[in-house]
This record gives C-alpha cells, structure tokens and sequence, in this order.
C-alpha cells in the first residue's frame, strides 16, 4: 500500500464523520441511498480486482488558466491539504483504488476543440483513457462522429440513483442511446445549475419584505409554492432606487437584478416549456405557444428596462468603469451584487468562490428561479450547456489488460456512488457554511435547486463550436424583439426542424 493510501485510511473516518456531523442542519442528511446506514452499502457493489492499472478520465479543459470555467476540480486530488473538497475528491478516489486495485489517474489536456483530440487519438489508435470529461455543448457536437460509446455498456452501472443524477441523464437520452451522461463525481449538476442570489441585507434595508411592499419572504413563497414570475418581476421593480438623485439608475445605485445578458430568455424552462420533446421517430417542436409569446413579454417588459435590470455589459460599459483587480469582467460585474447594488443576481453555485463574494459583507442565499404560476408542479433549474459531463470513448483503451465496459462499469457506479457519500457533503459544507449561506432556509432551496434540474437538449446537442444553435439562437431573437417573436419563430422553423430531423437521423445510424 502507498503511502497516500496510508494517510486516506488514517484519515478518511475522521474527515468523513466531521464532515457530516457538520452538515446535521442541511440537506446532507439523506447523501446516503436507502439502506446505507445500516450495513455497509460497499458489498451492493460487485467485487474485483484490476492489478493496480491506470483508470484515466481524459479532461479536456478549455483553458490553461487556474480557473478552468465548467470543469472543477473534481476528478483528482494528489494529496490531502485542509481544503473541504480537494481533500473529499482524494478520499472518494482512495476508496475506489482500495475496492477495486486500481489506480484514478487524471490527464488534463488543454483543447478548446475536443473534436479534434478525439480525432487525432482514433486516427493513432492511442486510446489510454478510460473516459472522457469535457464541456457540455462541445462533446455534444462530437456525438455524431462516432467518437463515443453508448452508457447502456455500462451493465452493472444504475441509473436511476441519485447519485447519476437520472433527470439529466433522461435529458441526454437519444432514443435509446446515452452518449453523454451526469453524476456525482463532478458537482456539475450543482456547480452550474442555475438559481437566484439574494442580497438578505439589502431585503431588510429596503424593507422589500414588508408590508409596505406586499410581498413577504421569497423563501415562505418558494416553501408554500407562490413563488411565481410575477412576484419576482414586483420585487425587481420595486427594489430599483435613485441613491445619488441624478434621475437616473446607475450601477451605482440600487436595481432589482443583475443577469447575465439581460434578456432573461430562461424564462421559459424555468415556466416549464422546454424546445423540444422526443416522439418514437425522432423529436418535435415544442417552444411555440401562447403561453410562450406571453411569457416573452412579460419578461422582456421588465428585463428591457435598465432602472430594473443591469446586464454585465451594462456594469461594464458604464463609464467610469474599471475592472483593475478582478479575474475578469464577468467578476467585476457580479461584485456589484456583493456590494449592495442589486438584490438578485442570477447565477450558479460556482461563483462562490470569487472574491467579491468570499468578502462580502452583506448576508446573502440562494432561491430557485420562479414557477409560471401556483399551478405549475415544480421550480426548474436548468444545468449550463458549457457545464463539464462525461462520455465513454467509442474505443476501449488497448494499453491494459484489464480495460472493458465492464471494468468501466464497476469503478464509475462506485465512484458515482462514494461521491454522493462523501463529496456532497463536503461541497455542501463549502458552498453554502463556507460562504456564510448557513441558514436552513437556504440548504433547503438548494435542495430543491439539486432535485429538479435539468439540460435543455437543444442546446447540448445542436450546438456549433461556438455554443449557438438553431433552436437557441432564434429564442433569443425573440425575447429580442417580443413584438416579432412569433414571425421569428415561423421564419426559422424549417431550419430547427432540419437540425433536430439531422442529428436524430445521424445519432441512429450509429453503429
């Protein structure tokens, strides 16, 4: 045994059981599946051994920068070093080393186009890993050149465990066919879910939760289901307010949300339209309706305004504007939510860990986007397309003797499985006590933020090397131009139908 298994073994009971006794309060309580505590849940999982080889997640980051957006560190830690989950990620990858005598290997390569790596590896028939992990949209373009495998391999692997995150996994679904796939091993499904920061200090200096007001707590309305659009959108209106008296709504001031293209085209999924359906041939058109066009400019009436609503690139356009000192703009932007200058912003958990968060002063949590009305089931929460999964590469790797679907199988459903028991808890702790968000409301909306995401399929699948697709691109336009936004459709539906017929017809033909 090495010696960073003698220090995991050393350590993993205190770590695990100081991370969970920290979390009694919060919606680590259930990071178990049913059963788990009483006997040891491992046994569920079939026995094997493979002779200490390399397991090799191949990640393709976008950047070399130290903060690789959409990725996470989440696949592999070298050593334990105090941080929550670095040290998680290394306990979760010695007990699967330890179950299965194997060693979790990470190579990180930097390619903003995996398509092309993937290539070259095929063409050299140089396949030494065992899968791949990449951003969202870019591996979705890859499906159709046959560069991966179908999940539906993985025959010892459950996909309906929470721990695989089955919501997303039905989304990613071709037919068939699961060419790309979510779980716990990366805290993506969380990390870039999408939700509502809100600035609790800001609440009670405005009074928004008052009387006056009429409103209440977003956090009772979310809890009693009349969180709904147009509570959200009153907030937004009356939050906005003229500080310096210059008759005018500046970054400067007070304005109800900061979002991050200002059109608030999510709208839609939040409300529960999604753009498309799958049928026994293929998929359909499921973006136009009244309710759609409704939506569209109720929305559009709120977000357009710029005494309500700020855009990053109005933050940054602003003169006088200065960024010296962040990361980038996309910080600097944000940091005027952590400075008391917005009471929303929309976001995901990722950027907790920028600075102007880690400083901030005010007390803030965290509520899912709004329903469309009281009558709509549930509250949405739609995964970024850029967000970081998983695909099998359509080769099994010919350097070790051990390599197959099954061997795949085993070490991915456990590892999905220990990072539900130990990485959730960990990123938990982190994210939300790390971040001062320790209240219970607040475990509990993430909760709900967790339970009932989802990615819209459009956007993953039909996507350019840019991000932008057929679909996506024309429900932008008419959140644009709410006016036009059913001709927009009508002179663009030939063209989604063309790309949703394409791929489907391509993904089938699939050996």
């Amino acid at each position: 045994m090495n010696f960073k298994r003698i220090l995991a073994v050393a350590l993993v009971c205190v770590m695990c059981v100081a991370v969970l006794a920290s979390c009694n309060n919060g919606p680590v309580q259930n990071v178990r599946p049913d059963g788990s505590a009483g006997a040891n849940i491992d046994t569920q999982f079939p026995a094997a051994s493979y002779e200490e080889e390399d397991f090799t997640f191949l990640v393709i980051k976008h950047s070399d920068a130290i903060k690789d957006y959409y990725g996470g560190a989440f696949i592999d830690s070298e050593a334990m070093n105090g941080g929550k989950i670095n040290d998680a990620v290394f306990l979760r990858n010695d007990a699967v080393q330890q179950k299965y005598v194997v060693n979790i290997v990470e190579d990180a390569q930097v390619n903003s186009d995996p398509a092309v790596l993937l290539q070259q590896y095929i063409m050299s028939g140089d396949f030494t890993f065992d899968v791949v992990y990449g951003w969202g949209y870019k591996l979705g373009s890859c499906i159709t050149e046959n560069y991966f495998a179908d999940f539906n391999n993985l025959e010892t692997a459950d996909f309906t465990q929470e721990y695989w995150s089955p919501s997303t996994i039905e989304d990613l679904t071709v037919g068939d066919r699961l060419y790309l796939s979510q779980n716990e091993i990366s805290m993506n499904v969380l990390d870039w879910a999408s939700f509502l920061f809100y600035n609790k200090t800001l609440a009670e200096n405005i009074r928004i939760e008052s009387e006056e007001f009429g409103f209440g707590s977003p956090y009772d309305m979310v809890d009693n289901g009349t969180w709904t659009y147009d509570k959200f959108l009153g907030m937004i209106q009356a939050a906005s307010q003229d500080t310096d008296g210059d008759s005018k709504i500046t970054r400067n001031d007070i304005f109800g949300l900061l979002d991050g293209n200002g059109l608030g085209t999510g709208s839609l999924q939040n409300c529960g339209i999604y753009y498309t359906k799958e049928t026994e041939s293929g998929y359909e058109l499921t973006l136009m309706s009244e309710k759609t066009l409704e939506i569209v400019t109720m929305v559009e009436d709120i977000y357009s305004n710029d005494r309500y609503v700020k855009d990053f690139e109005d933050i940054w356009n602003e003169e006088g504007s200065d960024a010296t000192g962040f990361a980038d703009q996309w910080q600097y932007a944000r940091s005027f939510f952590a400075r008391d200058h917005a009471l929303f912003c929309g976001g995901s958990a990722n950027i907790t860990s920028e600075d102007a968060f880690r400083n901030m002063e005010s007390e803030y949590g965290v509520l899912p986007f709004p329903k469309y009305d009281q009558t709509q089931e549930k509250y949405n929460s739609t995964l970024d397309s850029n967000a970081s999964l998983f695909a099998l590469p359509s080769t099994i790797r010919t350097d070790m003797s051990t390599a197959s679907f099954e061997r795949t199988s085993h070490i991915l459903d456990y590892m999905a499985f220990k990072s539900h028991e130990i990485l959730l808890p960990a990123y938990y702790e982190e994210v939300l006590k790390g971040q001062r968000m320790d209240d219970e409301s607040d475990h509990r909306m993430l909760d709900i933020i967790r339970n009932n995401v989802h990615y819209e399929f459009a956007s993953m699948m039909l996507a350019d090397s840019q991000g932008n697709s057929p679909i996506s691109d024309t429900v932008t336009d008419m959140f644009k131009k709410p006016s036009m936004a059913r001709s927009t459709y009508d002179r663009n539906v030939n063209k989604m139908e063309n790309a949703l017929d394409t791929f489907y017809d391509k993904v089938m033909a699939l050996d």
